[in-house]
């Protein structure tokens, strides 16, 4: 069985949010997994890739939370 692997947006709501996380896991000496390669946190590429994918995440929360929000103005519109 696979190892189950938790997306990013669960882990912060903003990329500041999830940048303070990175920061208590590297006291940790946590590293980041990105297929088979390893990457720390203090690493300047592993740093980059976690940022990068704490952006991607906050934007598809983001997105989530819009589209939400005009499903639910449609929805006030038709009077449900």
């Amino acid at each position: 069985m696979m190892p189950r692997h938790p997306k990013l947006d669960r882990l912060a709501r903003s990329v500041p949010d999830a940048r303070a996380i990175a920061d208590q896991l590297l006291e940790r000496g946590v590293e980041l997994a990105l297929g088979r390669t390893l990457y720390g946190p203090d690493d300047p590429m592993g740093k980059m890739f976690f940022n990068i994918l704490a952006t991607f995440a906050e934007f598809e929360a983001d997105l989530i939370r819009l589209r939400t929000r005009e499903g639910m103005a449609i929805a006030r519109d038709k009077g449900k």
